[in-house]
């Protein structure tokens, strides 16, 4: 099967406009217009995983945050166009869209109509690289263990078309049900595919399905595959998934792997019922907090309360208010909310956003032995241009240890190493201290 030429978006000739941007930045005083008009695929580059996050091209930590079209082969096969894409980008602000290619043979997906349905993905593929953000391309399958020859042969069609792409990420299983196992199903199979888009594509990131539709984060951190550049899938819908599952993404997060929320919803795991606004909030607070990458389900006109758009919204974007639902409402000011970018000269050159929040994410690794990394973020309020950020560790009975920071610091997202070469083993907690921000972490030494 032939899929037409991509856009290439990272040819040499775009490399060389990147390094005359930077140059740029340095003797022009209009920076903040010329950071604004780069993509955020051209300030983020190649992403890869470090230890739990997802990072940029300079090592950041980063998080994207935009929309899954729904199920391909159904209500929103309208929206897999370029028209579509282009108004996520340009008024939802998003920077990553999900393709969701449905596979079920009996529900008339990919297994049906292989000619049809991928090329609805490759439509939303092209669109993404030439808008210079970064495409999920989704095998939207409960059963993908079952279909594991034509998940392969699609993903190193894909692969073989777009791996030179730094705006793919691969998700390979979206959705495990309920008793399939990782150790024995999925782990194995994830095993097989991604050997097979390694071979081709070495570079971009690869999303795993977790147990019990991609929630049980926790037992596949317990078991990780051995690959490079794996994040695991973590859904939720905030009416139904509460405390119970942030605590499996903390254990997973603590366990050291990284996780992207591929799919969420604000309603009852249904899609329909309540919008639950004030756990969907706790979810964003957490999701921020640690840096992870989101997509809201879903672009489509269909009846139920986790679509984003009324019957009859246009296939091609240019919604008014009025054609949102109140979860598409909700979830476009929240995207919008991430677009604005640091002005600051020092802050726009490391292509990192403003948090929204103080945060203080949990150490990596942890157990640790002797050294481990401790990242924080610091907002920008107006009139306040530095902030006294003071972080300092102690041990169980309330002992200064040692301080890491003591000094003002602009808005942006930090790291720093800790070593603790000449301490015993045991418990110890760190303080980020700001204002009237205060947070506290345990951390583990085993020697």
């Amino acid at each position: 099967m032939k899929i037409r030429e991509s856009y290439k978006c990272f040819t040499s000739l775009s490399i060389l406009v990147l390094s005359a941007l930077v140059i740029s930045l340095i003797t022009n005083t209009n920076v903040t217009a010329k950071i604004n008009d780069t993509t955020i695929v051209e300030r983020y580059g190649q992403l890869r995983v470090e230890g739990n996050k997802i990072v940029n091209h300079d090592g950041n930590p980063v998080a994207l945050q935009g929309m899954s079209l729904s199920w391909s082969q159904w209500e929103a096969a309208p929206y897999y166009n370029y028209d579509c894409v282009k108004w996520l980008r340009d008024d939802w602000k998003c920077t990553v869209v999900r393709a969701s290619m449905g596979i079920a043979k009996s529900k008339g997906g990919y297994l049906a109509n292989k000619d049809r349905e991928l090329s609805k993905i490759v439509k939303v593929i092209d669109a993404c690289i030439d808008l210079g953000i970064y495409v999920i391309v989704d095998w939207h399958d409960h059963n993908a263990h079952e279909h594991e020859s034509e998940a392969i042969e699609f993903f190193k069609e894909i692969a073989t078309i777009y791996g030179d792409s730094p705006n793919i990420i691969y998700e390979i299983f979206n959705e495990p049900l309920l008793n399939v196992s990782w150790p024995n199903v999925i782990k194995p199979y994830a095993e097989t595919v991604i050997e097979e888009i390694r071979s081709i594509d070495t570079n971009n990131i690869i999303i795993v399905g977790t147990p019990t539709w991609s929630q049980d984060v926790d037992k596949a951190s317990n078991d990780p595959l051995s690959f490079s550049n794996i994040a695991y899938a973590l859904h939720f819908y905030a009416a139904t998934h509460k405390d119970f599952l942030r605590r499996k993404a903390e254990i997973a997060l603590n366990n050291g792997i990284a996780l992207f929320v591929s799919e969420f919803g604000t309603t009852e795991a249904s899609g329909t019922g309540v919008i639950d606004y004030t756990e969907s909030e706790k979810w964003f607070s957490f999701m921020d907090e640690n840096n992870l990458s989101w997509c809201n389900w879903s672009i489509v006109d269909k009846d139920e309360t986790s679509a984003a758009l009324k019957s009859g919204a246009s296939a091609t974007g240019n919604w008014s208010s009025s054609d949102l639902t109140a979860s598409g409402t909700f979830v476009r000011d929240k995207i919008i909310s991430y677009s604005e970018i640091i002005t600051s000269v020092e802050d726009q050159l490391n292509n990192i956003y403003v948090p929204k929040n103080f945060f203080l994410n949990q150490n990596y690794p942890n157990p640790f032995n002797p050294t481990t990394k401790i990242s924080y973020g610091i907002p920008a309020f107006a009139g306040i241009t530095n902030n006294r950020v003071v972080i300092k560790v102690y041990d169980v009975i309330g002992n200064e240890i040692a301080t890491l920071v003591n000094e003002l610091k602009p808005p942006g997202n930090y790291e720093i190493d800790f070593n603790a070469d000449k301490l015993t083993s045991g418990i110890y907690y760190y303080t980020l201290s700001t204002g009237n921000f205060r947070e506290t972490k345990k951390m583990i030494l085993l020697k």
